[in-house]
């Protein structure tokens, strides 16, 4: 029997002091990114700060930044990915955009958006040495998200011993664990749901010890993907890994470091994971198994679909930003409330834009990633226990709510974005 995880406080996601915040954030940021419909005041000081991150804008211009702006956005609201930074950075603006903006050039160096359109076809494609070892971590269990932990977000399994360093060059071991990070993010869009990771340390020898990788994953957790760890166990970490963890430790930036949990026991780590979803090897009563499922080549998808999609896309980047400009003038209710109906639109448009531009995981091909938007796991053989997470939403929940706000603008006599295109 399918439900949906019951969880508190959804309707209150921002507290005063970080609404004003994002206020600040995306007007600076489209000042930079020359979004703003506003011109700059005459007597705004000019900052090294400033000049800095305008000189790393300058590196691939504001254009390509606002490319890899709606990108990173595009899973859901851009205020659940902004204000990840905005709170990583404690609500310091001028820190919080520098961070934004050092991310988002990365990312367009990197070129995450080609790992993630690869999927995992893309990569056992690959061939030769790289080929051979995703296979085996993938499918050999390496690695995995099932489940929910205590608060709802869910649970990604790392066992440390199946893996061997110099297995796949450093720029595949890299693409990899991006890789990995970007499906992590299907299920953490919404800023309260965030991952628990386990790390499985049993067997665990020097021969599994990776440094370069380690500190590359170390990097994208601080700098790249902040605010997306719940708890980050260490579990059943033998002896050895004493003088790692001591060499390591004072590398990590606080906040991580913070969340990191050791356990020895397997009561330890109940504490933090649902017994149901836990897998029986750490105490848990699950009768699910690992077992990989490749993912299905796509359906031959329409080319004038996918075009006539990026564009309502386009569209509706651009009512979002006229939205956002009204917004950061008045910051009424009414405002507020037109932006989120924009915003609501945009998600829509990405369910059905998903598999066009994203390539296929074995979570689409088991179905935790519906292609409705939903995210659920099972527990039991026969998958007559799905449960979903209540972060992220149906296409046909957006809908409504896009239906309900239509309603209240109407009988308000608001004015609210009309479009000519059915999403």
């Amino acid at each position: 029997m399918a439900g949906t995880l019951k969880q508190p406080g959804l309707e209150s996601l921002f507290n005063n002091a970080e609404t004003e915040a994002l206020r600040n954030f995306w007007k600076r940021l489209f000042e930079l990114l020359s979004l703003s419909s506003a011109s700059k005041k005459l007597n705004e000081p000019i900052t090294p700060a400033s000049d800095e991150i305008e000189s790393i804008i300058s590196s691939h211009g504001s254009k390509k930044f606002a490319e890899a702006l709606w990108n990173v956005t595009m899973l859901d609201n851009p205020d659940f990915t902004a204000i990840k930074f905005i709170r990583a950075r404690k609500l310091n603006i001028g820190d919080a955009i520098r961070m934004f903006v050092e991310c988002l050039k990365w990312r367009i160096e990197t070129d995450v958006d080609a790992i993630v359109a690869r999927g995992d076809i893309g990569f056992m494609a690959l061939g030769g040495q790289d080929g051979e070892a995703f296979k085996r971590q993938v499918s050999g269990g390496q690695t995995y998200i099932q489940g929910f932990d205590k608060k709802g977000g869910p649970v990604a399994y790392v066992f440390a011993r199946y893996y061997r360093a110099g297995d796949q060059s450093p720029k595949a071991s890299e693409d990899f664990i991006v890789y990995a990070i970007e499906i992590v993010r299907m299920f953490t869009a919404h800023p309260k749901s965030k991952t628990t990771v386990i790390v499985d340390l049993t067997g665990f020898s020097m021969l599994n010890m990776d440094w370069k990788t380690m500190l590359f994953f170390n990097k994208c957790l601080e700098a790249y993907y902040p605010e997306s760890l719940q708890t980050f166990i260490i579990h059943n970490a033998p002896w050895v890994f004493q003088g790692i963890w001591r060499v390591v430790s004072p590398t990590l930036d606080p906040v991580v470091r913070s969340k990191i949990v050791m356990t020895k026991s397997n009561q330890d780590v109940l504490a933090h994971v649902n017994e149901r979803y836990l897998i029986t090897e750490l105490g848990g009563s699950t009768t699910w198994r690992w077992r990989y499922t490749a993912p299905k080549d796509s359906p031959d998808l329409s080319e004038a679909r996918k075009t006539e999609l990026l564009s309502q896309r386009k569209n509706l980047i651009k009512r979002y930003v006229e939205a956002t400009n009204h917004w950061l003038k008045d910051s009424s209710a009414t405002h507020a409330d037109v932006r989120e109906y924009v915003a609501t639109m945009m998600r829509v448009n990405y369910i059905s834009l998903d598999p066009y531009i994203k390539g296929r995981t074995f979570y689409h091909e088991e179905g935790n990633v519906c292609a409705d938007g939903r995210i659920g796991f099972y527990t039991k053989p026969d998958r007559s226990d799905w449960e979903y997470s209540p972060y992220a939403s149906s296409r046909q929940e957006l809908l409504d709510k896009i239906d309900k706000m239509k309603a209240s603008f109407e009988s308000s006599n608001i004015k609210y974005p009309k479009l000519d295109f059915d999403l």
